[in-house]
């Protein structure tokens, strides 16, 4: 009787919020600390799950990949990581001339899938598109002749937000209140303490 794959059952959820606050703010100050807990846990759930099953290391795979698909890109703030794209290469290269690997393949979409939160990337997507446009009003970059790109003081919080939420009734055509951008804000925000003493906590021990 064939072994019922459980996948990911032993990967902590703590391990997906890493990544996605590497996927929003990798190429932040506080992101640099953010990269390297996630390029070292990722190195590591890697070689485990390939020495488990194919299955495992597939899904492990698709759910980097839909979490934080960034990662594809190989960006010069995520060095190291660049293994994430080649073994998505390796899938989708194979799963062309491997029946095995290309049922592995849907199976780890599924599974990959199922296990992202429902309705929560949406939100959070928004949520965090709106903290990085208000800070890059409060905070613009700029190009000094001495110190290259630099980034200067621009308009007040209140400002920017008046402006985050005029800018997104143009694009919607439907009101949007300051007071929304605000909320947005303070997710955000939350969420930043959580992942800083998350890290905090894990390089203490």
């Amino acid at each position: 009787m064939k072994r019922k794959t459980q996948l990911g059952v032993d990967l902590p959820d703590s391990h997906f919020e890493l990544a996605e606050a590497v996927a929003a703010f990798y190429d932040t100050e506080w992101g640099i600390a953010a990269v390297a807990r996630f390029r070292k846990d990722s190195a590591f759930y890697r070689i485990r799950l390939r020495n488990r099953t194919q299955l495992d290391w597939m899904t492990y795979v698709m759910r980097l990949v839909m979490t934080c698909p960034v990662l594809l890109t190989c960006p010069p703030g995520l060095a190291g990581l660049e293994w994430v794209f080649e073994d998505f290469c390796w899938i989708v290269r194979h799963r062309g001339v491997s029946p095995r690997v290309d049922q592995g393949f849907w199976r780890a979409i599924e599974g990959g899938r199922a296990r992202l939160p429902k309705g929560h990337h949406i939100t959070k997507g928004r949520d965090t598109v709106r903290y990085q446009l208000v800070y890059a009003r409060m905070n613009p970059v700029t190009t000094d002749p001495l110190k290259g790109l630099v980034r200067v003081q621009g308009m007040s919080k209140s400002e920017a937000v008046a402006h985050q939420a005029e800018w997104e009734q143009k694009q919607s055509k439907r009101p949007v209140s300051e007071r929304t951008i605000y909320r947005s804000l303070e997710r955000v925000e939350k969420y930043l303490q959580k992942m800083r003493e998350q890290l905090t906590e894990e390089g203490a021990n």
